[in-house]
């Protein structure tokens, strides 16, 4: 802020994170216009450029034009018009992103979930949107095939892994896989949907970029599910933010693919964005982690935005050979935090694997269409989560209200800009929940995050409101448990591969923290053991935080989205 303008005092107002974007970042006016047509027009000058890589068929520009082109006129043949909401229950296969862009071409809208979620939770993601048209993977086929008749759904198409594979991989995939035989007229394969548009021209709708485009889901850790309404302007406000900052004048860049599309972070970011700019998209359509050195071998991608989990493996798995990292240019982790220790440990392997970059982290939801703030290298604070992305505005409020608190003051976590969703899926009290209006008059979403804002506009976590656990100190004083903070000591211990902390209830104190632990390999579970880790919170942590009890489990359960349910480590608690 210059003399002229004098800090406030209020992040909101003062913006101190602008100082590191550029004037034409800050200025430069929002695409508005729809999903596909801001791929086709980056792109329609360069259709021999590779756009997808699956399995080893390389997949050009003029080919997924092309491709698009035939997947719609195939859903007009099929009956799907402009603003019907059609299911896509895809891994990472080129077929889901022909649907999306197709869909979005005729003016319709994807509504993205997990392929091999359960019976009940893939009906009621059909019920909810009453989707007359789906497509699913073949296992999803198999998980849903005799419940179809309790949902809206007419006509299906069933899709295999090996829809895609160069001839000869395609030709052993069917003869061990055989297609399957439909004895309904709901179902038909995916060869019989694309015939079935050979004489049908799909028009390209011009639609209002502020409107429906995309459904994707909450990953239900905090209850139900929703549907999280997404427009192309939402979508594409974060692809702009999210490359803007970095150099990405030369195309044909190489970006992994490791999480699954019905995941905002890695459909928008991991691949539209990527496409957007001209790279080469590699879908896995069954990613294994512990191959993690074998796919950055094999691909030398310059993007990979992933998980701490998944990065982690860098640490637990060690290559056969030697592999050269050089080729990283952007690498992300997101969906959960990462110990400050384990985040060092990966950032030494990537330097002595020859790579020159640190890894980069963000914050964000699905109700921001993924990321809000992010790091940059020349802004990578360890324990930080960055900056706010360049059109989006950031306060921290006192909890429970809208009044913005100071520099350095913690409170609840709050983003304002053009990635907040349009709202949940026929839920508006969910909505008002989460997105409050402001005295400003903005349209601000809560996070539910805790953390504090540096005058240098960086951002830091601090844990989440939902998860605070109120218990009693040795005075008898009801205060709060922060399972994040502890958690963050934990998984400090050398011991400590993961952890979760919970509530037990007691009735003395109200609830007692319980930590459950996932080790290292080359640690067991002991008395010795718990009494170490015990110790070494000591100091660390005031003493009504340490855990009472701390128990062992070989892997946590995880969430489809890849974050620890300690919902699920809850009910089994409270089951004992």
């Amino acid at each position: 802020m210059s003399d002229n303008n004098p800090m406030t005092g209020y992040p909101s107002v003062d913006k101190p994170w602008l100082k590191y974007y550029s004037e034409e970042a800050i200025n430069a006016p929002l695409p508005e216009c729809t999903v596909y047509e801001y791929l086709y027009e980056n792109n329609k000058a360069y259709p021999d450029d590779i756009a997808i890589i699956y399995l080893g068929k390389k997949i050009n520009y003029r080919e997924l034009f092309w491709k698009i082109d035939q997947c719609a006129s195939a859903l007009i043949a099929l009956g799907v018009r402009e603003k019907d909401i059609v299911t896509i229950a895809l891994p990472s296969i080129p077929e889901a992103l022909y649907l999306v862009y197709a869909l979005n071409m005729i003016g319709a809208v994807s509504n993205m979930v997990h392929p091999l979620a359960g019976e009940q939770e893939l009906l009621n993601y059909l019920n909810e949107v009453e989707s007359k048209v789906a497509f699913l993977f073949d296992g999803t086929y198999q998980i849903i095939k005799d419940a179809i008749r309790e949902t809206a759904v007419e006509r299906a198409v069933v899709i295999t892994a090996g829809e895609s594979l160069p001839l000869g991989l395609k030709q052993l995939y069917f003869l061990k896989n055989k297609r399957i035989r439909f004895n309904t007229t709901v179902f038909q394969d995916w060869k019989t949907f694309l015939r079935n548009g050979n004489a049908t021209e799909a028009p390209q709708v011009s639609k209002d970029a502020h409107t429906l485009a995309l459904i994707s889901h909450t990953g239900g850790t905090t209850g139900e599910p929703k549907g999280v309404m997404c427009s192309d302007y939402n979508i594409n406000s974060l692809i702009y933010q999210s490359y803007c900052c970095f150099k990405h004048e030369e195309r044909q860049h190489v970006a992994v693919v490791v999480l699954p599309p019905f995941v905002n972070y890695s459909l928008i970011q991991s691949m539209l964005e990527m496409l957007y700019l001209g790279y080469k998209v590699v879908l896995l359509p069954k990613y294994e982690p512990n191959k993690i050195w074998d796919y950055f071998g094999k691909y030398q991608p310059n993007v990979v935005l992933s998980i701490p989990a998944y990065w982690k493996m860098l640490i637990n798995d060690k290559p056969k050979k030697r592999v050269d990292l050089s080729c990283f240019e952007q690498i992300y982790y997101g969906g959960e935090a990462m110990s400050e220790e384990a985040e060092k440990a990966v950032n030494e392997i990537l330097r002595n694997s020859g790579s020159n970059l640190d890894l980069l982290k963000g914050l964000g939801s699905t109700e921001l269409m993924a990321v809000a703030s992010q790091t940059y290298p020349w802004c990578n604070d360890i324990g930080s989560v960055g900056i706010p992305l360049v059109r989006m505005n950031c306060k921290i409020v006192e909890i429970g209200t809208s009044e913005e608190v100071t520099y350095f003051e913690q409170g609840e976590i709050c983003f304002s800009g053009p990635t907040v969703m349009m709202g949940y899926y026929q839920n508006q009290e969910a909505t008002d929940q989460i997105i409050r209006i402001h005295k400003d008059g903005l349209r601000w979403l809560h996070t539910g995050d805790l953390g504090y804002m540096t005058n240098d506009g960086v951002l830091f976590v601090t844990g989440r409101i939902k998860r605070i656990i109120m218990t009693k100190g040795k005075d008898q004083q009801v205060t709060k448990l922060f399972p994040d903070r502890i958690e963050k000591v934990l998984n400090a211990h050398p011991a400590v591969r993961v952890c979760c902390v919970i509530g037990v209830p007691d009735e003395h104190r109200i609830h007692l923290a319980k930590a459950i632990v996932e080790l290292n390999d080359g640690f067991a579970p002991s008395d010795k053991l718990v009494a170490e880790i015990r110790t070494f919170c000591q100091g660390k942590l005031p003493e009504y935080q340490i855990p009472d009890e701390i128990s062992f489990m070989a892997v946590l359960p995880r969430t489809d989205r890849g974050k620890i349910d300690y919902r699920a480590l809850e009910k089994d608690d409270s089951a004992k």
